[in-house]
C-alpha cells in the first residue's frame, strides 16, 4: 500500500484484473474461476430451486423497471442469459419455440430519427450499415470494410458510442486507441454525417429548456439535471438525453410488437413465452405451418413502421440454444417426413 498514490485503493473487480491478465497466468486463472464460480452459483445451482409446480422456470417480467422503458426481470434475471444457459429452455411437449430478434434495432431508430442519407439508404438497400459507413467514413473500399474488419469494428463500435453517450476516454478503451485518436474519430465522425451530430445537439437543447426529452409517441424521459447549474450534473445528463430516445424508442416498439403478437398467440394458440432484449418467443405447436412463421414475422417488421425497413431474425427450435432458421427448420420437417 505505501507504493500507491494518495487516495488509491486496492481493487480486485473485473476491470483491474483484466488489465492485469496479460502480465500474469495466475490472473487469468482468477478470472477463469470467478467465471465459472458465478455461473455455477446462478445456474447450476440455482435455477433448479425455482421450478415451479408445473415443472417450469416462470421469471417475474417488469416493464417499469428500467429507466429507458425496457423489460427487467428477475427471479431469475432472464435478462442476462449467457448463450449456453439456453439449453436449458426447452418447449413444452408438442410445442416449439418460435423466436424473433429484432437486427440492429436502435442503430435504425438512429437513422429513423435523424434522417441521414448513409444509414437510411444502407437500410433501404439492404446493405450491411456497418460496412457501408465505414467504408464512407475512412474512404475504403467496401471489400475492405466486411465482417470482422477493424473499420468495420471501429464504426459499429462509434456508432453505439454515438447512441449511448460514450466519451472519448471510454471509446479509447474499447477500441484500444489512444483518447485523442478517439476525440478525432467522434469528430469525424459527425463532419461525415452532420444530421447526426445536429439531431444529438438538439436533443440536448431540448433537455437543458424542458428537462426532458420525447421518446416514439410521446413518451417522457425526465431530465431534471439538465437544467441544473451543476456543470458535471448537466453533462451527465446530455450523455443520457440520445440514449434515451433510442433505447426507449426500441422498447416501445417491442412492447407495441407484443401486444399485437399476444392477439396472434390467442388465434393461434399459442402462448408469449419470452422478451429478453430485442428478441420475443412464442410458444407455437410443433405442426407450424410457413404461413404461420410469415404471420408472426409480419407482426415483428410491420406493428411499428419506421422510415428504415425492419429486419428481424426468426429461428425455430425446440431448445432455445438449438434454433434453426426457418428454411432448415422445414427442410429438416420435409426430411423426417
Amino acid at each position: 500500500d505505501r507504493f500507491l498514490p494518495k487516495g488509491t485503493k486496492l481493487s480486485t473487480d473485473v476491470k483491474t484484473l483484466e488489465i492485469l491478465a496479460e502480465h500474469h497466468d495466475g490472473i487469468k486463472l482468477l478470472l477463469e474461476y470467478r467465471e465459472k464460480s458465478k455461473l455455477l452459483g446462478t445456474y447450476i445451482d440455482a435455477l433448479p430451486k425455482q421450478v415451479k409446480h408445473d415443472g417450469r422456470i416462470h421469471g417475474n417480467f417488469n416493464q417499469a423497471g428500467t429507466v429507458t422503458g425496457r423489460f427487467s426481470s428477475n427471479n431469475p434475471n432472464l435478462q442476462n442469459q449467457p448463450y449456453f444457459a439456453r439449453q436449458l429452455f426447452v418447449a413444452p411437449p408438442g410445442q416449439v419455440i418460435l423466436s424473433g430478434d429484432f437486427s440492429q434495432q436502435e442503430p435504425r431508430w438512429l437513422a429513423h430519427y435523424t434522417g441521414e442519407e448513409v444509414l437510411v439508404n444502407a437500410y433501404r438497400e439492404g446493405k450491411d450499415l456497418y460496412s457501408t459507413a465505414a467504408a464512407e467514413l475512412f474512404n475504403k473500399p467496401i471489400e475492405e470494410c466486411g465482417d470482422g474488419s477493424i473499420y468495420r469494428n471501429m464504426m459499429k463500435t462509434g456508432i453505439l458510442a454515438v447512441m449511448y453517450g460514450t466519451g472519448p476516454k471510454t471509446l479509447a478503451g474499447q477500441l484500444g486507441i489512444s483518447e485523442k485518436e478517439a476525440r478525432d474519430f467522434i469528430d469525424q465522425f459527425y463532419a461525415k454525417y452532420p444530421k447526426v451530430k445536429r439531431w444529438i445537439d438538439d436533443n440536448e437543447a431540448f433537455a437543458k429548456k424542458h428537462g426532458y426529452v420525447e421518446m416514439f409517441m410521446g413518451r417522457k424521459r425526465r431530465l431534471p439535471e439538465a437544467r441544473s447549474k451543476d456543470r458535471f450534473e448537466q453533462f451527465r445528463a446530455m450523455r443520457q438525453a440520445t440514449n434515451a430516445i433510442i433505447q426507449g424508442s426500441a422498447a416501445i416498439q417491442t412492447k407495441l410488437t407484443m401486444i399485437e403478437l399476444q392477439k396472434l398467440c390467442r388465434r393461434k394458440g399459442w402462448t408469449m413465452a419470452f422478451t429478453v432484449h430485442d428478441e420475443v418467443g412464442v410458444y407455437a405447436n410443433e405442426d407450424i405451418t410457413v404461413d404461420d412463421v410469415r404471420e408472426f414475422e409480419n407482426v415483428m417488421l410491420n406493428t411499428v413502421k419506421l422510415r428504415v425497413p425492419n429486419k428481424t431474425d426468426i429461428e425455430i427450435a425446440r431448445r432455445w440454444s438449438e434454433g434453426m432458421s426457418v428454411d432448415e427448420w422445414f427442410k429438416k420437417k420435409e426430411a423426417i417426413i
